[in-house]
């Protein structure tokens, strides 16, 4: 079949369109990695921003926790003056408190603590192991204020904490010292 004039002229001008169509594509991709590359930009920005918000917040905040300790270390140095059989102070906008920490007692020495009279009490047996069972050695001490050779007690001390009443939206605060959580 022979081509005339029209019919070349038509594939010829369909040939162009379909160039500026993958042009016209090209171009396209062209701008959607342009805009990529323009939001990659903006959220670095946005990163970079938040840290120095988040070291201005850190810096700013810092010298509230300062503030906060020291007026903790005030308030434990005024319940320290109070008799010691009171171990709540309940104010208008929270309490103060004082508990009695349990105390420790480790084994420092095991060869000592092996030659002990009270071993068979003291610890717990497994097939070819023998080692000491602190809560033995605990409940020993309690019932007889002794403490097995080659064992320390460790004295504790009183912990102070307050606990805020009214805190954020209504909700109260626990804490002890300075550092304070959010009571569930």
């Amino acid at each position: 079949m022979e081509r005339n004039f029209i019919d070349e002229m038509l594939l010829e001008i369909e040939e162009k369109e379909q160039q500026m169509e993958l042009a016209h594509a090209d171009m396209l991709l062209k701008e959607i990695s342009s805009l990529q590359s323009a939001i990659s930009k903006i959220l670095e920005q946005a990163e970079e921003e938040k840290q120095i918000i988040h070291e201005w917040a850190l810096q700013r905040s810092a010298k509230l926790t300062e503030r906060a300790e020291w007026l903790t270390k005030k308030l434990e140095a005024f319940m320290n003056e109070q008799e010691a059989s009171v171990r709540t102070i309940d104010l208008a906008h929270g309490q103060l408190l004082r508990r009695k920490q349990v105390e420790k007692i480790s084994v420092d020495d095991l060869n000592t603590f092996l030659l002990n009279p009270y071993l068979s009490q003291l610890t717990t047996t497994t097939p070819e192991v023998v080692k000491p069972d602190l809560n033995k050695i605990k409940a020993f001490y309690k019932m007889t204020r002794k403490i097995p050779e080659g064992c320390r007690l460790q004295e504790s001390s009183d912990k102070f904490s307050i606990k805020l009443k009214g805190g954020v939206n209504g909700t109260s605060k626990n804490g002890t010292g300075s550092q304070q959580t959010d009571e569930d």
